[in-house]
């Protein structure tokens, strides 16, 4: 018997989330926007329409086009389908794709758009970890380093980073609309606290400290956390300061009754950074990128 697709609505969560957790370390966008976001679409943040696949009366598939114009798949069997359909009820862009790495690729082939109209597309890993197994780095010589929750008085400085995090690390544009949606992404963050910076102290020349590095907690649901947005300046790198602020950012997590951490990488030298810490690599993720105007 054929599945049934159809729009999302309220009271549909219970459900929704039942299938998300069987999938839960490669689901947590997808379970944090239905809790934090609801199955309302009026495109504010962490909104998002919502296309499911039901067989038996099972949820077995999920597309969400996001109010940020990004589809998170979690859609074995329909991931095409089901991004057409929640595209097409949206009607908004389409910038990104992400998921595992086969139902990005089926959906990028289903939806028939052009080679040309790509981006960027990146193929990671995705890396796992128990935070009781969390390897913590040592002293970093004389100096003295904190971890700390970036506050709004950091914005000033974190918008541009996150502005060169999003050129460097996603491949999107150097343009004012990849500005303003790398400042809408920050502000979010550190309004909802899910933004860490590692500080080293200029001591014994300076009581004063300053931010090296950025890290945020993309998502947490329940007892899991991912990690991402990792960003240390050029002229900071090579120190072992990613490797740092990502700890400390697990060690406020797991103080906070989180367990378990999720993250994904293409870069071989943040891979070598994340496995150093314990994390453990599971599966594989990918990312297709689209031109800012490109639609369904």
């Amino acid at each position: 018997m054929a599945n049934t697709v159809r729009l999302a609505h309220p009271g549909d969560e219970s459900l929704l989330d039942a299938f998300l957790a069987q999938h839960a370390d490669s689901s947590l966008h997808l379970r944090s926007f239905l809790t934090r976001g609801g199955l309302v679409d009026e495109g504010k943040p962490l909104q998002g329409t919502y296309a499911i696949a039901l067989s038996d009366g099972h949820i077995v598939g999920v597309a969400m086009h996001s109010w940020h114009n990004v589809v998170f798949l979690q859609a074995p069997g329909s991931s095409a389908e089901l991004a057409r359909v929640a595209i097409e009820a949206t009607g908004r862009p389409l910038l990104k794709i992400l998921g595992s790495l086969s139902q990005v690729e089926t959906a990028h082939a289903g939806l028939g758009l052009e080679e040309q109209a790509i981006q960027r597309q990146s193929r990671v890993g995705m890396f796992v970890l128990n935070l009781s197994d969390l390897i913590a780095p040592g002293p970093l010589g004389s100096s003295s380093t904190s971890c700390r929750r970036a506050k709004s008085e950091d914005l000033a400085l974190l918008r541009e980073w996150r502005f060169s995090y999003e050129l460097e690390s996603t491949g999107l544009p150097d343009t004012d609309t990849t500005r303003s949606l790398a400042a809408q992404m920050i502000e979010g963050h550190v309004a909802r606290k899910e933004a860490f910076l590692l500080e080293v102290g200029d001591i014994p020349v300076s009581l004063c400290t300053h931010p090296v590095s950025l890290c945020t907690h993309m998502v947490r649901v329940s007892d899991i956390v991912q990690i991402g947005g990792v960003w240390t300046p050029p002229e900071w790198r090579g120190r072992g300061y990613a490797r740092r602020v990502v700890a400390g950012a697990l060690q406020i997590a797991e103080q906070e009754g989180v367990t378990r951490a999720v993250l994904f990488t293409e870069s071989p030298a943040a891979r070598r950074c994340y496995e150093a810490l314990g994390f453990q690599r599971v599966g594989d993720y990918s990312t297709i990128t689209y031109a800012t105007d490109t639609t369904g």
